[in-house]
């Protein structure tokens, strides 16, 4: 019978083994590491069932027909690192070549190797728990403990029990370190490629996160030279990585003392957030980017470079400068409406005094018709007054309180009259060119205003070349806007009739940009202007919910463009204003103003179409008289703003006495009445001040016909 060191010593032999085993185990593993658990268990089960049968061709004889070696420690590795199915596969295999070589021990044999198998199942189950060292060497003792009785069936049992106490130490301790250390090789095998599959993966997550960022990620070295960039940089500069790598960043820059900003800050604070600037794209455009950068140090602490993160905020900028443009409209809007305010109160006064003199010169006129020197006198002086007028009602107008007529009108044939007419008095040294699109649809606007804006625009285009040769163009075409190209907050998205004036003269700069449509600003000298053509045509078109833009440089010309909303219709003909003259009558009218000359010049004037006439300058007094004897009046004409009780107010109570009454109210001007609101509470006529003779008779027939 062999010595125990000698059988310890012959089973530690087999070890030799194990070395290829753990070789072929890791390539084994790698190869069906994404298999189902049961072709790998299988493929592993044979794998260590053949290194078993292997260990069992160096046979270490310890009795008759009794032969120990290293299968079983396979065996117990093949259930703990293959699992159950592959410790039954390995044991099958083992079981039948030992009941294949034979003799005395063939039974115990077999049976130590499913006793092994059971082990390894065991130490399977354990590893799931915990793979630590000391549980390694508590799970390689017990499963030592499991295999080591198969040797009781070695003979009858006095035999096996004398063979077991002989070889427990020297063979236990074979297989024990067996089971222990092949099986931490294997561990560490195991280990070491989910490492490397661990690895794999986090490299290539981070290859697909920097591959398909938004933002560009990008590395320069201490010279600038760009070392690494992520291939969203094609999207962002339209150069793909491949293209930039050695390339200077500062090639890149609008402005290359940008670079020298961002460098300066990195190096006094070490990192630099949202530092913005402008990049020049590989088609030549420029966009702007925002950066936050860090420097890169070595181990010795010297800077080796700068990571950074670059991000395309051009979007961004574009809605800031919207922002800018939609602030700047409001306070133009509010500008306007304080103007607005104290206009409607001077509008109110200056109408109360051109009434009267419009009213007596008319009056005059008819009464020295055959006074050619006198005629002469009251022409200019009824003149005067009418620009008077139209100087309030352009101060209405830019101030957005005028009421106009609209109809839906081309604008096209206004266009081109009033081009006809200003090219008499533009000298031929300036040429005007005209792109009249015909097809642009019709629009909801007043003619007269229309041709305001087109007198006014290219006034100051002729203007702005100061009398020298140039040329202004005037196109007219139909565009289409959407909600972010609108300013005007009343606006909407859709067609508009884009009217362009543009000119070759000096240009205009920033700051008189922001002034031009302010009401008497002007840059002509005395006597050249009002200053209120740009303010006028601002006011026209906010009313009728366009927009202007300007652009313009200095020395380089201007280009207005006004945008008005188009109103499509099935009939595009202008209407044509009805024939006016003298109308006369008979009736008694109620006339009430608080200003005593209107009072007399209007009773004047009715008198002289042929009415009756009971005036008062107060409007309780004027109430009570109706009270009196309210079928004795036809007629009632008051003014809107008076003491004690409201023109409208004093038009609701004269009907609720008598509601067939004709009432119209007249006004200088009013915030609080418009004609709408006016014909809302039963008033049948409307007027607003200074009133032509004409007009008012018109005006009477109309309500006194139609009663």
């Amino acid at each position: 019978m062999i010595s125990g060191i000698d059988l310890f010593l012959g089973l530690f032999n087999n070890l030799a083994v194990f070395i290829v085993l753990v070789a072929v185990y890791g390539i084994l593993n790698s190869l069906f590491r994404e298999s189902h658990t049961f072709h790998k268990q299988f493929v592993l089960g044979l794998c260590f069932g053949v290194f078993a049968v292997l260990c069992m061709h160096v046979k270490i004889p310890v009795a008759e027909g009794v032969i120990v070696d290293q299968r079983n420690a396979i065996v117990a590795l093949s259930g703990a690192f293959g699992g159950p199915f592959s410790a039954v596969i390995s044991a099958i295999l083992a079981g039948s070549y030992r009941v294949h070589l034979g003799g005395g021990g063939a039974l115990a044999g077999t049976v130590g190797v499913c006793l092994a198998a059971l082990a390894g199942v065991g130490l399977y189950l354990g590893r799931k728990k915990t793979d630590k060292i000391f549980s390694a060497v508590i799970g390689s003792f017990i499963a030592t403990l499991i295999i080591l009785p198969g040797f009781l069936l070695v003979g009858d049992l006095q035999t096996g029990w004398g063979l077991l106490k002989s070889m427990a130490l020297p063979y236990g301790g074979a297989i024990f370190l067996g089971i222990f250390f092949v099986g931490l090789l294997l561990a560490h095998e195991e280990h070491r490629q989910k490492s490397e599959l661990e690895r794999k993966k986090s490299e290539k997550r981070y290859r697909e996160l920097f591959e398909n960022l938004i933002d560009v990620s990008y590395r320069t070295d201490i010279q600038g030279n760009i070392t690494l960039v992520s291939p969203s940089v094609k999207k962002i500069l339209g150069y793909t990585p491949e293209e930039l790598i050695g390339q200077p960043v500062m090639d890149f820059y609008k402005n290359p003392e940008s670079r020298d900003t961002l460098l300066s800050h990195i190096q006094e604070y070490g990192h630099v957030e949202n530092f913005e600037t402008q990049m020049r794209r590989k088609d030549g455009s420029l966009i702007w980017i925002s950066s936050n950068a860090r420097m890169i140090k070595n181990e010795k602490g010297s800077i080796i470079g700068i990571d950074g993160i670059a991000r395309d905020i051009s979007a961004l900028k574009k809605s800031e400068e919207r922002k800018v443009q939609l602030e700047e409209s409001l306070r133009q809007s509010q500008k306007m409406e304080s103007i607005g305010t104290l206009a409607g109160g001077i509008a109110h006064d200056f109408n109360n005094i051109l009434f009267p003199i419009i009213g007596y010169a008319e009056m005059m006129k008819e009464d020295y018709a055959e006074n050619e020197k006198l005629q002469d006198g009251l022409g200019k002086i009824y003149d005067g007054a009418l620009r008077a007028r139209e100087l309030v009602k352009q101060i209405l107008t830019f101030s957005r309180q005028e009421n106009n007529e609209s109809f839906l009108i081309k604008i096209q044939p206004v266009l081109k009259e009033a081009l006809k007419l200003i090219r008499s008095s533009i000298p031929v040294t300036v040429e005007i060119k005209q792109d009249i699109d015909s097809h642009c649809d019709t629009i909801l606007a007043d003619p007269t205003q229309i041709h305001q804006i087109i007198m006014n625009l290219v006034t100051n285009a002729y203007q702005a070349i100061e009398g020298k040769s140039g040329e202004i163009t005037v196109c007219l075409k139909q565009v289409k806007l959407n909600q972010f190209d609108v300013i005007n907050p009343e606006m909407k998205s859709g067609y508009y009739n884009c009217l362009s004036v543009a000119d070759s003269g000096v240009g205009i700069d920033r700051q008189t940009i922001e002034k031009i449509f302010d009401p008497f600003f002007t840059t002509k000298g005395k006597g050249v202007g009002t200053g209120l053509g740009l303010s006028l045509v601002h006011g026209i078109v906010s009313n009728m919910n366009g927009m202007v833009q300007v652009e313009s440089k200095a020395g380089k010309g201007t280009r207005f463009d006004v945008y008005l909303p188009v109103e499509k219709s099935d009939s595009d003909n202008l209407e044509v204003p009805r024939e006016r003259s003298i109308k006369k009558g008979a009736e008694i009218i109620l006339l009430v103003d608080d200003e005593k000359d209107i009072v007399q010049m209007e009773q004047q004037m009715l008198e002289r179409l042929g009415y009756q006439v009971v005036s008062y300058t107060d409007s309780i007094e004027a109430l009570e008289a109706f009270q009196a004897s309210p079928d004795k009046f036809d007629m009632v004409i008051t003014d809107m703003t008076m003491p004690k009780m409201s023109g409208d107010k004093l038009s609701v109570e004269l009907m609720n006495i008598r509601p067939d009454i004709p009432v119209l109210i007249c006004t200088g001007f009013s915030g609080t009445i418009s004609e709408e609101s006016a014909m809302d509470t039963g008033i049948k006529g409307f007027l607003m001040k200074p009133i032509a003779y004409e007009e008012l008779s018109q005006k009477i027939r109309e309500l006194m016909d139609s009663k």
